[in-house]
């Protein structure tokens, strides 16, 4: 079972993020442990983490929130999924897992995060080992983000 400070500090970093990032308070469903990551969403961000404990951070977005989101972070209206808007998309998960980071450091735990990956595509099952807790968020309507962490043991 994963140290609930692990889980209560992730929902704590998102929100922060948001609320700066967005200017927005996310909304939480329950966290689930689920067996496999498979994002009901066809935008994803995908960041790596190693060190005390290895994993994957999973942000997984629809269309039409990635577009409200990159709105707000370059403030005027988008509309086109693009080079541009995919890598505001991914600067929000690096902001995101880098506050994650900084709060599980001062729980003991000291990890380094890759670089983002932001994928799209239809039916995607991401693999990834370790206990997968998956979240859903909701910042414009209900449940509009899904995030995923997979945690395992690390160095």
């Amino acid at each position: 079972m994963v140290d609930v400070r692990i889980v209560n500090s992730v929902l704590a970093a998102v929100q922060g993020t948001y609320e700066a990032v967005l200017q927005m308070q996310a909304q939480f469903g329950k966290p689930q442990a689920v067996k496999d990551i498979t994002p009901k969403y066809n935008l994803v961000t995908i960041i790596g983490f190693l060190g005390n404990i290895e994993g994957n951070f999973v942000y997984a977005f629809n269309e039409e929130t990635a577009l409200k989101i990159v709105s707000k972070m370059m403030g005027m209206e988008y509309n086109t999924l693009d080079e541009l808007s995919l890598s505001a998309i991914g600067e929000l998960g690096n902001m995101t897992s880098g506050s994650i980071a900084m709060n599980l450091e001062k729980l003991g735990y000291k990890i380094d995060i890759t670089p983002p990956t932001v994928v799209t595509g239809r039916d995607m099952k991401i693999s990834a080992e370790g206990l997968i807790i998956k979240l859903p968020v909701s910042l414009f309507i209900p449940e509009d983000v899904e995030f995923h962490i997979a945690i395992r043991g690390g160095k």
